[in-house]
């Protein structure tokens, strides 16, 4: 992970965005990410280690392919996954270690943990209007 080249100053509230993906998840991964795309926000895919290595290199591809992820240089995805057992600790060792990664590559307000199935209700900019009430 390289530092972002966005400058997030330009937005009120940034938030930090862990994608899990598991096996079958490629197609649910891209239509979450196409809506929930913002330049001032910062998002890493962590696709489950049992998917299968075609899956990994088809989001690898498509981050890299897609012209806005690779100017704005804010979407990552993790280069070395984890099993992650959906009963178990691993699901929040995945969860913390992404916090990690992302607190030391870009300055963010909110960190929020979606799976590749999520689809948002709300738009970025609805989202960033709603949380400028309350602060």
């Amino acid at each position: 992970m390289s530092a972002p080249k966005n400058n997030s100053k330009a937005y009120p509230v940034t938030f930090a965005y862990l994608i899990s993906a598991s096996k079958g998840d490629v197609g649910k991964l891209k239509r979450l990410m196409r809506v929930l795309y913002h330049p001032g926000n910062y998002y890493l895919i962590h696709v489950d280690y049992g998917a299968p290595e075609a899956e990994h290199r088809e989001v690898a591809q498509y981050v890299a392919a897609d012209p806005v992820f690779g100017q704005v240089g804010n979407v990552w995805v993790v280069g070395k996954p984890n099993l992650v057992t959906y009963r178990g600790p691993t699901m929040l060792a995945t969860t913390l270690h992404a916090m990690a990664m992302l607190l030391r590559t870009c300055q963010w307000d909110w960190f929020i943990n979606l799976s590749a199935s999520d689809y948002p209700l709300v738009t970025q900019d609805g989202m960033v209007s709603g949380l400028m009430l309350f602060l």
